[in-house]
């Protein structure tokens, strides 16, 4: 635990192997059905995304609109819970729930940028939990990271236009600085673990192969938002929307 404690402090992100077990797997894939259903029935474009070929890319905020019993207890999981209790205070709760489905073929990609800049939490005591349903790599858009980049606090975001992820860090602002770019390559029932300001996205995924995914993003309880910037953020969120779906 030391190891990866300094790891994840390090470069933003760590791995934790094989804490999902076969049989967990089976019931998480029918709950990601039931979910599906449940998001498209909203009919809120904030919710979810389709792709080229109406297969759902991206569910978010699935709290909002769907209390999951089998979410909630993954987030119990020990390996998770152990990890977080120390960098994060035993003072912990979830903060958002997301699917990240990514169809083969189709499944879109995701621009650079850090979750808390969309968050917006002062102390950025937050991390988002990455957990693989199938296997995830280069080859499927598996998530990639920049070594170290949590270090350099939040940098300014632009729209994106894109569904899943509105904003996008400028590719001239990643060129100033000589991160590191890397791909975790995830087994099924694998996680990652990464801080709330570490630069990461993913590529389209071309394979043969869904890459499945659920985030679960938690924070210390007692941190504060920073409401002028979320209502800043939630400006360019709508921008984003009316012009994807305009």
């Amino acid at each position: 635990m030391k190891k990866k404690i300094y790891y994840f402090q390090k470069n933003g992100f760590v791995i934790l192997r094989n804490i999902i077990k076969k049989k967990q797997l089976e019931i998480l894939f029918n709950e990601v059905e039931i979910i599906k259903k449940k998001a498209i029935k909203t009919k809120n474009k904030r919710y979810f995304h389709f792709t080229s070929n109406n297969k759902i890319n991206t569910i978010h905020n699935i709290q909002k609109f769907y209390k999951s019993k089998i979410l909630t207890e993954l987030s119990k999981n020990h390996s998770i819970q152990k990890f977080l209790k120390i960098i994060l205070s035993k003072n912990i709760h979830i903060r958002n729930l997301e699917f990240f489905l990514k169809p083969k073929k189709t499944g879109m990609a995701s621009p650079l940028h850090q979750d808390n800049y969309f968050w917006n939490i002062i102390d950025s005591k937050a991390v988002n939990v990455w957990i693989a349903l199938s296997n995830a790599n280069k080859r499927n858009g598996g998530v990639f990271y920049l070594k170290e980049s949590h270090k350099k606090g939040i940098i300014n975001h632009v729209p994106s236009f894109m569904k899943g992820t509105s904003q996008k860090i400028p590719e001239h602002k990643i060129k100033k600085n000589n991160f590191k770019k890397f791909f975790p390559n995830l087994k099924q029932g694998d996680c990652v673990i990464h801080h709330c300001e570490v630069i990461h996205g993913s590529e389209r995924n071309l394979s043969n192969f869904d890459r499945i995914g659920i985030a679960i993003s938690f924070k210390n309880k007692s941190s504060k938002i920073n409401l002028l910037n979320k209502k800043i953020y939630e400006r360019k969120v709508k921008e984003n929307l009316n012009k994807l779906y305009s």
